[in-house]
């Protein structure tokens, strides 16, 4: 390897800082694909052609960290939709992806033509020069971004440019299970989620224990798995500063919020007894199991319950600002990246704009639909960060289950549009902010090592110490 070669891997690995990737939120259930729900070859021709009018159909696409398997159909469908419409473009699919996997091709200039990667870590790949602004493309092809939810535009966004097309979304509400709540002479009217103190009360209530074995939580608000960025705003806190120069995990709101959090637990028995319980806990099937009566979660838990106990009697809340009426919740997905130095550029582009259709996104959500169908499960449909195709699959694709699955379904492309995205995210070293957040501040204060003030100034140092040495 020549010195430059050598010297610019080192730059980058030096640069880059550790980082946790999250999950992704396209995951689906499985299912054989069903191919009759799909346009025909000369449907998909004809709305390539308007697309994509200045390229040519020709050309060669290598993709990293997107899979998709048969079991995965909003994935294939879509994939093969694609191919049909473009049959002259070869597409190479590689599954999976990682960090130093990047590095090494980008130190090596040989950097595949797509990218399927986390929103959360644009600010560090774009910030180190690893992928291409697609500002150029936007203009010249009057692309409508403003389909996109706000939220996950400003995570694919850094410095003033957009890095990436939102492919999925997620967000984050409460579900309650009803029958819980009526062993206690209470109803879902009487549930007020602004009421942060009533949720611990009745979190309280709901646990039961045999002697020391619990038998069932009560809330779960799940601060061990990041929750924190939901309640710390709900209760008027902010992590970092408006520059993005500053942390602020120890502003007085997200201590609150996070002494709130850990009373919580300890009404119910202590988060010690909660770890122990959970590693009862399969699948994430916690909820639809009753092992939790309620529990903070991301949309996918609708497929979860729809697939092990679709009888369950539940309902879903959005969180409300702490004594106030304004909705909370904070997400995140995955979008499409062209890398900088992409052999087919035009191509690739060429494939980001048709995965992103409202037809292809049909295309996908009716062979998911047919899958559940086949496994005799209802379908729910997958967020895309589209608000228009979220739309287009609820009037064209979904059926009405029944009134629990009815009302999420409606809720969630609306707390998206009011959702935000972790504000760490629009930094360089923001998974290293996180792992900061998670492992200095907020898991020692759940176990009891330090107070959450204590917590939260420790992990704010830690944090501002990335930011400083960045």
């Amino acid at each position: 390897m020549d010195e430059r070669i050598g010297q610019r891997g080192r730059m980058l690995e030096r640069a880059l800082t550790r980082r946790r990737l999250l999950q992704g939120s396209l995951a689906v259930g499985g299912g054989a694909l069903a191919t009759s729900f799909a346009p025909s070859r000369g449907a998909r021709r004809a709305f390539a052609a308007r697309q994509d009018s200045g390229f040519s159909g020709q050309g060669s696409i290598t993709s990293w960290g997107f899979g998709v398997e048969e079991t995965n159909p909003l994935a294939f469908a879509r994939v093969n939709a694609f191919k049909e419409a473009y049959p002259n473009v070869k597409l190479e699919i590689v599954p999976e992806t990682d960090d130093q996997k990047i590095l090494t091709a980008a130190a090596s200039d040989t950097l595949p033509d797509l990218f399927w990667l986390d929103r959360f870590t644009t600010a560090s790949w774009a910030s180190r020069n690893v992928l291409m602004p697609l500002t150029d493309f936007i203009e010249r092809d009057a692309f409508d971004t403003s389909r996109f939810y706000e939220a996950a535009l400003n995570e694919a966004s850094y410095d003033g440019q957009l890095y990436g097309i939102p492919g999925g979304m997620d967000v984050r509400v409460l579900y309650v299970n009803l029958d819980a709540l009526s062993e206690f002479g209470l109803d879902i009217g009487q549930l007020d989620t602004a009421n942060w103190d009533q949720l611990n009360e009745i979190g309280a209530e709901l646990t039961k224990r045999s002697g020391d074995r619990v038998d069932r939580w009560g809330f779960d608000n799940k601060l061990q798995s990041g929750f924190l960025y939901l309640w710390g705003a709900g209760n008027g806190g902010r992590f970092l500063s408006e520059d993005g120069q500053e942390t602020t995990f120890d502003d007085p709101k997200v201590v609150e919020a996070l002494d709130w959090g850990i009373k919580g637990y300890e009404a119910q028995g202590g988060f010690q007894s909660y770890e122990a319980f959970a590693t009862t806990f399969q699948g994430d099937e916690q909820f639809a199991r009753g092992q939790v009566a309620m529990t903070m979660y991301e949309n996918w838990m609708m497929n979860i319950v729809s697939r092990t106990t679709p009888d369950l009697n539940f309902a879903v809340r959005p969180i409300k600002q702490r004594g106030g009426e304004g909705l909370v919740s904070f997400t995140g997905g995955r979008a499409w990246y062209i890398p900088q130095g992409a052999k087919d550029p035009e191509a690739a582009w060429a494939f980001i704009k048709f995965m992103h259709s409202d037809e292809t996104w049909l295309i996908g959500a009716n062979a998911v639909k047919a899958a559940r169908k086949e496994a005799n499960q209802p379908y729910i449909p997958s967020l895309t960060g589209s608000k228009t195709a979220d739309q287009a699959q609820i009037d064209q694709v979904y059926e009405p289950i029944a009134a629990k699955f009815d009302e999420a379904v409606r809720l969630f492309p609306q707390l998206l549009e009011q959702s935000q995205n972790r504000e760490i995210s629009n930094s360089p070293v923001g998974s290293q902010l996180h792992d900061a957040l998670m492992n200095e501040g907020v898991m020692p204060a759940l176990r009891g090592e330090r107070s959450p003030q204590e917590a939260l100034e420790a992990a704010d140092t830690a944090a501002q110490d990335a930011i400083d040495s960045m």
